[in-house]
């Protein structure tokens, strides 16, 4: 592993939960070698999720030990472009996705991801 890897909120939230998987052996392996990686969307829906104080804690930490990437002006018109190619095609997906993959994208990150939707975008899966 030597390209950064976006973890996604479905990695994210597997691998907080102790489950045992390849997605969570990746996150841990890439949170050893720094190439974990979080961007606002992730954040955003990881903070939604929380139901105690400890876990918005572990969050906090977190957000703190992992790079973020950023999100430009033009990332949220890749997504939008994105999208209605999709939607043209008959295939409706979440923005929040779709703007994830964007960001990967532009920083040349792979995404760690159990969720489907990725499939169908442009994006490079860990």
């Amino acid at each position: 592993m030597k390209s950064p890897v976006l973890v996604d909120t479905s990695s994210w939230i597997d691998f907080f939960r102790g489950k045992q998987s390849a997605v969570t052996d990746t996150v841990q392996l890439a949170l050893q070698l720094g190439l974990a990686r979080l961007c606002g969307p992730v954040k955003a829906e990881l903070l939604q999720g929380v139901k105690t104080k400890k876990e918005k804690q572990q969050l906090g930490v977190m957000f703190g030990a992992v790079e973020n990437l950023d999100t430009h002006e033009a990332d949220w018109e890749t997504a939008g472009s994105n999208l209605q190619a999709l939607r043209e095609a008959g295939i409706t997906l979440p923005l929040t996705d779709a703007l994830i993959a964007a960001i990967a994208d532009r920083h040349k990150a792979h995404v760690l991801t159990l969720d489907p939707h990725f499939s169908h975008l442009k994006v490079q899966l860990a």
